[in-house]
């Protein structure tokens, strides 16, 4: 992310935890919504990472507070291990101190810098990715087999820090919760959906609650194939989903069709193949059938179906919002009246 902010703004040193120069990229790009990141701001990070306090070993390993191992390779961080390795380190094991005010300069500066200009989410984990990382997914999958309790137990731990620096942030006056939480492969879900009812289901839907009746959207962002589970999200609560994953077989058309009056769409703008080698005419393309697919109706919001990551091209992500500006008023028109203009 940190190049693609870079090429944007056309400077050097953008991070989501710099705030200033972080909101000029949402200013460049026209958006109507910003996601500020939970965290230390850039020049009391040093020790730091996202939430966390963080500790550096050998061979460019670090370990965070909740015991998370991960190697830095050409500046991404890898998942190397987590710290439950048995039933026994399940039941002894307690999550950090979600209160430091450090967790949360972040969004006090994006608050204060936005006011009432842009939208504020704030990004704040769910219970199941985290409980994975603490676990190991090949362990997660054992001990969900042999030891549920103990799965289920960490599950509430993660859910009851989230949920209370997400009530921190909405306290500081963020509009948004969203909530990155992967329940899926680009085949289908991690768990079966009986296995997800029984076990994430219900701190998922309290962490849900707990933020709603603050009075605050709240948002599910899930990469991979879960038409299996959108029932079980309407459920839970949420007022929309992202990022309707193209590479992993999800139809904005059927979602529409399915859930477009229960959900805001958010995405599909494959961010994978098109978004960072795709031509200007591909990308206009795609643009427009989003639009076309997710706009009548409202309630559909033209992003791209993961990040704006390394890999997109800056003058790419130009023109995805370029074009969003250009056909985001109602109705919206016909492709077919546009494929030989050069916008398609």
């Amino acid at each position: 992310m940190q190049r693609s902010l870079e090429g944007i703004l056309g400077e050097k040193g953008v991070r989501t935890n710099t705030p200033e120069k972080y909101v000029n990229v949402h200013r460049v790009l026209g958006l109507d919504l910003i996601c500020a990141f939970p965290g230390r701001l850039a020049e009391s990070s040093e020790h730091c990472l996202g939430t966390s306090q963080v500790k550096k070993f050998k061979d460019a390993v670090t370990v965070d507070e909740w015991g998370i191992k991960q190697r830095s390779i050409e500046g991404m961080d890898w998942y190397v291990e987590g710290p439950i390795k048995t039933v026994e380190d399940a039941e002894e094991y307690e999550v950090p101190d979600p209160f430091p005010s450090w967790r949360v300069e972040t969004v006090e500066a994006i608050v204060n810098l936005v006011k009432d200009d842009l939208a504020i989410a704030a990004i704040i984990g769910g219970p199941f990715t985290q409980g994975l990382l603490l676990f190991g997914f090949t362990n997660f999958m054992r001990t969900l087999h042999v030891a549920p309790s103990s799965v289920r137990r960490i599950t509430e731990k993660v859910e009851g820090f989230q949920t209370e620096l997400g009530k921190i942030a909405i306290d500081m006056g963020v509009d948004i919760v969203w909530i990155p939480d992967d329940l899926g492969m680009t085949d289908g879900p991690f768990l079966s959906p009986q296995a997800f009812r029984k076990y994430i289901f219900p701190s998922m839907k309290s962490e849900v609650e707990a933020f709603k009746k603050r009075g605050v959207k709240v948002l599910l962002h899930s990469d991979g194939q879960i038409m299996a589970l959108m029932d079980d999200i309407v459920e839970m609560g949420f007022d929309g989903i992202h990022p309707i994953e193209r590479k992993a077989g999800m139809s904005l058309e059927l979602m529409k069709a399915k859930y477009g009056d229960r959900l805001t769409l958010i995405g599909n703008v494959d961010a994978t193949d098109l978004l960072p080698h795709g031509t200007a005419q591909q990308i206009r393309r795609q643009v427009l059938e989003c639009l076309q697919a997710g706009a009548p109706g409202g309630g559909y919001i033209l992003a791209s179906d993961h990040s704006i990551h390394e890999g997109v091209k800056s003058a790419n992500t130009k023109i995805m919002f370029e074009m969003a500006r250009k056909y985001r008023k109602y109705p919206v028109r016909n492709r077919s009246r546009h494929t030989d203009s050069g916008d398609a």
